[in-house]
Protein backbone atom coordinates (compact mmCIF):
# COMPACT_ATOMS: atom_id res chain seq x y z
CA UNK A 1 0.00 0.00 0.00
CA UNK A 2 3.28 2.88 0.64
CA UNK A 3 5.71 2.86 3.03
CA UNK A 4 6.88 5.09 6.15
CA UNK A 5 10.25 6.42 6.20
CA UNK A 6 11.85 2.69 5.41
CA UNK A 7 8.71 0.40 6.70
CA UNK A 8 6.30 -1.04 4.23
CA UNK A 9 2.31 -0.92 4.78
CA UNK A 10 1.09 -4.07 4.12
CA UNK A 11 -3.02 -5.11 4.07
CA UNK A 12 -3.10 -8.39 6.13
CA UNK A 13 -6.08 -9.08 3.71
CA UNK A 14 -7.90 -8.17 0.44
CA UNK A 15 -9.54 -4.60 1.53
CA UNK A 16 -10.68 -1.33 -0.08
CA UNK A 17 -8.59 1.32 0.93
CA UNK A 18 -10.71 4.10 2.20
CA UNK A 19 -8.53 7.41 3.27
CA UNK A 20 -5.06 7.78 3.09
CA UNK A 21 -3.19 10.15 5.32
CA UNK A 22 -0.93 13.10 3.34
CA UNK A 23 2.18 12.23 2.07
CA UNK A 24 5.06 13.78 4.58
CA UNK A 25 2.59 14.60 7.37
CA UNK A 26 3.53 13.84 11.00
CA UNK A 27 1.39 11.81 13.63
CA UNK A 28 1.62 10.59 16.94
CA UNK A 29 2.39 7.09 17.60
CA UNK A 30 -0.14 4.72 16.87
CA UNK A 31 -2.39 7.37 14.87
CA UNK A 32 -3.68 5.35 11.79
CA UNK A 33 -1.92 6.36 8.33
CA UNK A 34 -4.17 4.30 6.54
CA UNK A 35 -8.08 2.98 6.78
CA UNK A 36 -9.33 -0.33 5.10
CA UNK A 37 -12.89 -1.41 4.62
CA UNK A 38 -12.75 -5.42 4.48
CA UNK A 39 -16.31 -6.28 2.93
CA UNK A 40 -16.54 -10.18 4.77
CA UNK A 41 -17.77 -11.30 8.17
CA UNK A 42 -15.41 -10.90 11.28
CA UNK A 43 -15.65 -11.52 14.88
CA UNK A 44 -14.98 -8.88 17.23
CA UNK A 45 -13.32 -8.51 20.41
CA UNK A 46 -11.72 -6.30 23.38
CA UNK A 47 -8.11 -7.38 23.29
CA UNK A 48 -7.35 -3.56 25.57
CA UNK A 49 -5.84 -6.81 28.25
CA UNK A 50 -3.65 -8.41 25.77
CA UNK A 51 -2.65 -5.22 24.21
CA UNK A 52 -1.74 -3.77 27.50
CA UNK A 53 1.08 -6.76 27.89
CA UNK A 54 2.50 -7.41 24.64
CA UNK A 55 1.63 -3.74 22.81
CA UNK A 56 1.53 -3.94 19.39
CA UNK A 57 2.74 -7.14 18.64
CA UNK A 58 1.04 -9.02 15.42
CA UNK A 59 -1.67 -11.01 16.67
CA UNK A 60 -2.95 -14.27 15.09
CA UNK A 61 -5.94 -15.84 15.60
CA UNK A 62 -8.40 -18.69 15.36
CA UNK A 63 -12.38 -19.25 15.73
CA UNK A 64 -14.22 -21.80 15.92
CA UNK A 65 -18.20 -21.52 14.78
CA UNK A 66 -20.55 -23.28 17.17
CA UNK A 67 -22.17 -26.39 15.19
CA UNK A 68 -20.10 -25.19 12.20
CA UNK A 69 -17.05 -24.44 10.42
CA UNK A 70 -13.89 -24.44 12.24
CA UNK A 71 -11.32 -24.58 13.96
CA UNK A 72 -10.02 -21.75 11.04
CA UNK A 73 -6.92 -19.57 11.13
CA UNK A 74 -8.53 -15.73 10.79
CA UNK A 75 -7.44 -14.09 7.75
CA UNK A 76 -5.89 -11.83 10.00
CA UNK A 77 -6.57 -9.61 13.39
CA UNK A 78 -6.63 -5.88 13.04
CA UNK A 79 -7.74 -3.36 15.32
CA UNK A 80 -11.32 -1.47 14.59
CA UNK A 81 -10.91 2.11 13.81
CA UNK A 82 -13.84 4.02 15.50
CA UNK A 83 -15.40 7.37 14.31
CA UNK A 84 -14.18 9.81 17.09
CA UNK A 85 -16.78 12.85 15.22
CA UNK A 86 -18.68 12.84 12.01
CA UNK A 87 -18.22 16.11 9.77
CA UNK A 88 -20.76 17.81 7.03
CA UNK A 89 -23.20 15.06 5.27
CA UNK A 90 -22.23 12.39 7.79
CA UNK A 91 -18.49 12.09 6.78
CA UNK A 92 -16.06 10.99 8.89
CA UNK A 93 -13.81 14.00 10.30
CA UNK A 94 -11.84 11.64 12.86
CA UNK A 95 -10.93 8.48 13.14
CA UNK A 96 -9.58 6.54 15.76
CA UNK A 97 -8.11 3.57 16.89
CA UNK A 98 -10.27 1.18 19.28
CA UNK A 99 -9.01 -1.19 22.09
CA UNK A 100 -11.32 -3.53 19.54
CA UNK A 101 -10.14 -5.98 17.26
CA UNK A 102 -11.34 -7.93 14.54
CA UNK A 103 -10.74 -11.62 13.14
CA UNK A 104 -11.47 -11.17 9.29
CA UNK A 105 -12.88 -14.36 8.86
CA UNK A 106 -11.38 -15.80 5.50
CA UNK A 107 -14.48 -15.32 2.72
CA UNK A 108 -14.29 -18.98 1.21
CA UNK A 109 -16.05 -19.96 4.89
CA UNK A 110 -19.05 -21.20 5.14
CA UNK A 111 -20.37 -18.52 7.61
CA UNK A 112 -23.63 -16.74 8.46
CA UNK A 113 -24.42 -13.58 10.24
CA UNK A 114 -25.60 -13.99 13.52
CA UNK A 115 -23.84 -17.29 14.22
CA UNK A 116 -21.59 -17.44 17.69
CA UNK A 117 -18.06 -18.49 17.58
CA UNK A 118 -15.49 -19.29 20.19
CA UNK A 119 -11.97 -16.74 19.19
CA UNK A 120 -8.77 -17.58 20.47
CA UNK A 121 -6.26 -14.92 19.71
CA UNK A 122 -2.57 -15.01 20.20
CA UNK A 123 0.18 -13.02 19.78
CA UNK A 124 4.53 -14.10 18.99
CA UNK A 125 6.10 -16.02 22.03
CA UNK A 126 9.01 -14.25 23.43
CA UNK A 127 12.22 -15.82 24.36
CA UNK A 128 14.91 -15.84 26.77
CA UNK A 129 13.44 -12.41 28.49
CA UNK A 130 14.54 -12.66 32.33
CA UNK A 131 10.97 -13.19 33.98
CA UNK A 132 9.18 -13.49 37.40
CA UNK A 133 5.95 -15.64 38.12
CA UNK A 134 2.73 -12.96 38.36
CA UNK A 135 2.65 -14.23 41.89
CA UNK A 136 5.83 -12.23 43.12
CA UNK A 137 5.29 -9.35 41.69
CA UNK A 138 2.86 -6.38 43.08
CA UNK A 139 1.68 -4.62 39.29
CA UNK A 140 1.00 -5.13 36.35
CA UNK A 141 1.35 -2.60 33.62
CA UNK A 142 4.86 -1.08 33.13
CA UNK A 143 5.86 -0.49 36.69
CA UNK A 144 5.36 -3.19 39.49
CA UNK A 145 7.74 -4.11 42.70
CA UNK A 146 9.07 -6.95 44.09
CA UNK A 147 10.37 -8.02 47.83
CA UNK A 148 13.63 -8.97 48.10
CA UNK A 149 14.51 -11.63 50.62
CA UNK A 150 15.78 -9.22 53.32
CA UNK A 151 12.55 -7.27 53.23
CA UNK A 152 13.51 -4.29 51.01
CA UNK A 153 10.80 -3.37 48.03
CA UNK A 154 12.54 -2.71 44.55
CA UNK A 155 10.88 -0.73 41.72
CA UNK A 156 10.90 -3.18 38.79
CA UNK A 157 9.93 -2.89 34.55
CA UNK A 158 7.26 -4.87 33.60
CA UNK A 159 6.67 -5.54 30.08
CA UNK A 160 4.73 -9.08 28.52
CA UNK A 161 2.74 -11.56 30.48
CA UNK A 162 1.38 -14.36 29.35
CA UNK A 163 -0.94 -14.89 32.49
CA UNK A 164 1.62 -16.98 34.58
CA UNK A 165 4.77 -15.06 34.06
CA UNK A 166 5.71 -11.77 33.77
CA UNK A 167 8.46 -10.11 32.05
CA UNK A 168 10.72 -8.10 34.39
CA UNK A 169 12.59 -5.00 32.25
CA UNK A 170 14.47 -3.46 34.92
CA UNK A 171 16.01 -3.14 38.05
CA UNK A 172 16.91 -6.91 38.32
CA UNK A 173 19.29 -8.86 37.10
CA UNK A 174 20.14 -12.50 36.18
CA UNK A 175 20.46 -14.36 39.36
CA UNK A 176 18.53 -11.84 42.04
CA UNK A 177 16.67 -13.29 44.94
CA UNK A 178 13.38 -11.75 44.73
CA UNK A 179 10.56 -13.06 47.24
CA UNK A 180 7.56 -15.19 46.22
CA UNK A 181 4.88 -12.62 48.11
CA UNK A 182 4.49 -9.40 46.46
CA UNK A 183 5.16 -6.04 48.59
CA UNK A 184 1.72 -5.44 48.80
CA UNK A 185 0.47 -9.01 49.63
CA UNK A 186 2.96 -9.68 52.17
CA UNK A 187 0.96 -10.04 55.68
CA UNK A 188 3.93 -8.98 57.71
CA UNK A 189 4.17 -5.40 55.65
CA UNK A 190 3.60 -2.58 57.19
Amino acid sequence: MGSVEDRQLVSPVGATVVSVIAARTTVPANYPVVTLRFDGFGLTGDLSNLVATVGNAPFAGKFQVTDGVGPTDCSGVVPLASDASSGAEGQSSTISVSDSYACLIPTDSLVRAGQSAILVVTAQARNDVASLPVTAVAGRLQKGQVRRPDGTVLDVGLGATDGARIEITSGLKAGDAVSATPPDLDPQSK
